[in-house]
């Protein structure tokens, strides 16, 4: 095809086309796609007004008269032009090509003559795809309407992709559309991939409309049984997915599915509800049908198992005191003997059992001293840990990406992994607990050392007392009191030997066994040695320069600098350390 005349096809005008009045020479203007005359206008027209549209419907109707041939022929995908009119949502094209196959002679087939309009409506492209699949993936409610008037008992099978036109519209949420082929087709097929049906696809979009109009059909409220190829109904897709308010609509038109399990870990919807977390969720499935309690995966969890999990402290409590059926699980074992509290306790360990005020105290002391068929009770792992189960539940909680469980089996409350990263903590300080109590007895020594010497330079003044012979009331007072250096001596030198006490206190306390863990305590009591250890060297500082300023100031200057270059010496240190831990850091 030339430019011009594509140029012309794309304007919708007729003109140039009129002297090519032989039907072959109109069929074999084609691009390098095979698009003919009627594809480019078509796909010309896709973002013109209606206006615009009406010049493509009547260019569409004259081109046609001309060579009534290029209505059935297709370009390189095997598109005719009614696929290219439906996925570009032209309406009144779609009329327009409808109406003019009904007035052409039916199509000879091995099976004898079709229609021609049936004959359009059933031709696929290289996707599989009908005219009423592309209007339905590209949304266009008025070209689906057409289309099914056009003939509302034909036969629509899936496509390469194995979707029906129903589960397209389905699988995209299209409320409005799905409704038109009910409406039309009450029978139409379901069928999807992977042995899906609508139901499974209008749960998966998360439409709260389209499940509802499926289940309105006499014909289709059976869909809630079925159960694709790893065995999930669509009462599992909603557990998973959290659709709480379509899963009312699923059990209200069929609580018996809660009973249904997968075929590969053998889980209810309630199983995955529960190890999601949707604590409203497994409410409601629990009221519909309390029975599906009483079910277990292939590893023997029941749905309490998989609560300890996924739900906090406060919802499982809240759960075991409203919901009788779950007190009843308590005690119920998997097939390695380990009841929920184990799997709790290897979620959310606590040496002391503390925060796991969830069930009656009685109660309690039963489940906390019951052991596996290893021989390991809950308690044991509190304080010890269980790796085995630990590693388990880790292997649950993995997301898989595109697979059967996208966000994993199981996903972890992250209040208990906080938790469980703070006991981590204190399993871990064993050894720096050791390590603490060895640095606690030198630190000891420096602190008491220090508080020793600030305490005896409070009553060996700088400068000396005033005499006892003298009179009044300023006897045996500090003779530079009123000197502003011997005034910071004095201030500094308390603040040391506070300091130092402080920090000998800690390191006391630190010895007690009921402290020992407190490596924060140890923080402060280092915080404060060192600190008064820059307070004595402060009044040393101060003191030295009170007493030498005014017979020798040169002297008191030096004397003051020496003293002074603690600090450089500390700075230059920590500046050290910090340009190390970069070279190791760069070498990692």
């Amino acid at each position: 095809m030339n430019s011009d005349l594509y140029k012309a096809a794309a304007k919708g005008e007729i003109e140039p086309f009129n002297q090519l009045a032989i039907d072959r020479q109109l069929g074999s203007l084609v691009t390098h796609k095979k698009n003919t005359v009627l594809h480019v206008k078509i796909i010309a027209s896709y973002t013109q007004n209606k206006e615009a549209e009406s010049v493509s419907t009547k260019f569409v109707e004259k081109i046609l008269e001309k060579c009534p041939s290029l209505l059935l022929q297709v370009n390189a995908k095997a598109d005719s032009p009614l696929h290219v009119a439906a996925r570009y949502g032209h309406a009144a094209v779609v009329g327009a090509l409808i109406e003019f196959a009904e007035k052409q002679p039916g199509q000879e087939l091995e099976s004898g003559v079709k229609s021609t309009t049936r004959y359009m409506l059933g031709m696929i492209n290289d996707e599989e795809n009908t005219a009423l699949h592309e209007a339905v993936q590209s949304g266009s409610l008025d070209v689906v309407k057409i289309l099914l008037e056009a003939d509302p008992a034909f036969p629509y099978s899936a496509n390469g992709s194995g979707e029906t036109p129903l589960y397209s519209a389905a699988a995209r949420g299209h409320k409005k559309i799905s409704a038109e082929i009910l409406e039309k087709c009450p029978l139409a097929a379901h069928e999807g991939p992977n042995g899906k049906t609508a139901l499974h696809a209008a749960v998966c979009s998360g439409s709260r409309g389209v499940p509802k109009l499926l289940l309105d059909v006499d014909e289709k409220k059976s869909l809630t049984r079925e159960r694709d190829r790893r065995g999930w109904t669509p009462l599992h897709y909603a557990a998973y997915l959290n659709r709480y308010f379509i899963s009312k609509c699923l059990l209200e038109a069929d609580k018996s599915a809660a009973l249904i399990a997968d075929k590969d870990r053998k889980m209810t919807a309630l199983h995955l509800a529960a190890g999601q977390g949707n604590i409203w969720m497994v409410q409601e499935i629990i009221e519909r049908c309390p029975e599906c309690c009483e079910l277990v995966d292939d590893r023997g969890w029941n749905v309490l198992h998989f609560a300890m999990v996924s739900f906090s402290i406060r919802q499982l409590k809240y759960l075991l005191n409203e919901c009788p059926v779950f007190r009843n699980l308590i005690f119920e074992k998997d097939e390695k003997g380990n009841t929920p509290f184990h799997v709790l306790a290897a979620v959310c360990p606590h040496p002391d059992n503390a925060g796991y005020d969830i069930v009656p105290r009685k109660i309690a002391k039963g489940y906390y001293q019951a052991v596996n068929k290893q021989n390991i009770s809950v308690e044991h792992i509190n304080r010890y840990g269980f790796p085995e189960l630990e590693k388990e539940i880790k292997e649950l909680a993995k997301a898989d990406g595109n697979g059967q469980y996208p966000a994993g089996v199981i996903e972890m409350n992250k209040e208990k992994e906080e938790k469980t990263v703070i006991y981590s903590y204190w399993k871990d300080l064993d050894e720096d607990v050791i390590g603490m109590e060895k640095a606690s007895e030198y630190h000891l020594v420096v602190a008491a050392l220090i508080a020793t010497v600030t305490f005896a330079a409070a009553f060996t003044l700088p400068g000396g007392y005033k005499s006892d012979t003298e009179d009044g009331p300023n006897r045996g007072t500090a003779i530079l009191s009123k000197n502003a250096a011997f005034q910071a001596f004095v201030i500094s030198d308390a603040i040391a030997m506070v300091l130092s006490l402080s920090a000998v206190f800690v390191h006391f306390i630190l010895s007690l066994k009921l402290f020992k863990r407190f490596i924060f305590l140890f923080i402060f009591a280092l915080s404060f040695t060192l600190v008064a250890m820059a307070a004595m060297i402060v009044a040393f500082v101060t003191g030295t320069y009170a007493m030498l300023a005014t017979p020798s100031l040169w002297l008191a200057i030096v004397t003051c600098i020496i003293g002074l270059t603690f600090f450089f010496l500390v700075i230059f240190m920590f500046y050290m350390v910090i340009s190390k831990a970069e070279e190791m850091e760069d070498e990692d």
